[in-house]
């Protein structure tokens, strides 16, 4: 996983919770990098899952729910740092319809040892729209906040009904995206 992930999950962990909680993260969970991550390198993806689930038991909160909140958390991180010019997308639909095609795509050339989700689109209901999320991290919460965190950007509210998951089984996951009119 890219550095940048972990830098973004320390920088929310301290902001949130204290530095002393990392501390006691890194202490509990024993990374192979010591907690010392750099934005540009590349991290065991195990090392935040580990850290996801001690920070589940100590505060009682469901991994999905912490991974959720840091994918919101991490949204402004990853579009402040957006390797392409995004200044040109108005609503949040034009940019959600982006991430794989134009954002993913210069991400790559810029990190070719990325490994990135797999987005496909298709019209819902009305205005809905249906992303199909698949990735072997299976991190869909993390993409159901980061999406949460493009909507507060975009000043759109929305809501997010998950009815397929890969955790159950499924090959992919269904997220349909409802925009509030």
């Amino acid at each position: 996983m890219q550095g940048s992930i972990f830098t973004a999950f320390s920088d929310m962990i301290i902001e949130k919770m204290g530095m002393e909680q990392w501390n006691e993260l890194i202490e509990k969970t024993e990374p192979a990098s010591q907690g010392m991550y750099t934005t540009g390198e590349q991290y065991a993806d195990s090392e935040l899952v580990n850290m996801v689930v001690v920070l589940s038991e100590k505060t009682g909160i469901e991994p999905e729910k912490l991974i959720q909140a840091f994918g919101q958390y991490l949204f402004t991180s990853l579009y402040a740092n957006c390797p392409t010019d995004v200044s040109n997308i108005k609503t949040l639909r034009e940019f959600l319809l982006s991430i794989h095609s134009v954002i993913h795509v210069e991400v790559k050339r810029l990190h070719p040892n990325a490994y990135l989700p797999k987005f496909e689109y298709e019209d819902g209901e009305g205005t809905d729209l249906i992303m199909y999320y698949s990735s072997k991290r299976k991190l869909c919460h993390a993409s159901i906040g980061l999406i949460y965190g493009a909507a507060k950007q975009f000043n759109e509210e929305i809501s997010i009904s998950h009815p397929e998951c890969m955790h159950t089984g499924k090959d992919r996951c269904k997220l349909v995206v409802k925009f509030k009119e």
